[in-house]
């Protein structure tokens, strides 16, 4: 499942860092799909279940390429320092949570995105422990 937000309701922190000039941000947790697995005695039979602990996540934030956080992005893409994300609800009743984040996010050099009115930059992450608090 991807969380996609309209940017009018939320905050986007990066290290940090307030990132200004957003168009989009997406958020996807990977672990979900192969959390659960069945464990099977000698005959077959199903006796418990492993549950993995994968939080990782991987996501996007996109934005207009005259905005002020893109050398930000830039530097983070460019030493690839492990970082937090955290975007926080301004508006909860739209997003129906509170805050949520994602640790150790590796940045990846944005791809440029020229549309009709203003070009813009989607920078790409993946990070671990994601966490939705409501």
């Amino acid at each position: 499942m991807t969380f996609l937000y309209k940017v009018k309701d939320i905050k986007v922190f990066v290290d940090g860092v307030e990132v200004t000039g957003l168009k989009e941000v997406a958020i996807t947790p990977k672990g979900d799909q192969d959390a659960v697995k069945p464990i099977k005695d000698w005959t077959g039979k199903t006796v418990g279940y492993s549950i993995k602990d994968d939080t990782d996540a991987e996501g996007h934030i996109t934005v207009l390429a005259s905005s002020p956080s893109v050398p930000h992005l830039l530097n983070l893409a460019s030493s690839k320092k492990p970082v937090q994300v955290v975007i926080v609800a301004e508006n909860k009743d739209a997003v129906n949570f509170s805050k949520i984040t994602a640790d150790d996010c590796i940045f990846s050099y944005p791809e440029s995105k020229p549309e009709s009115e203003e070009y813009s930059l989607e920078f790409k992450f993946i990070g671990t422990n994601f966490q939705i608090e409501a």
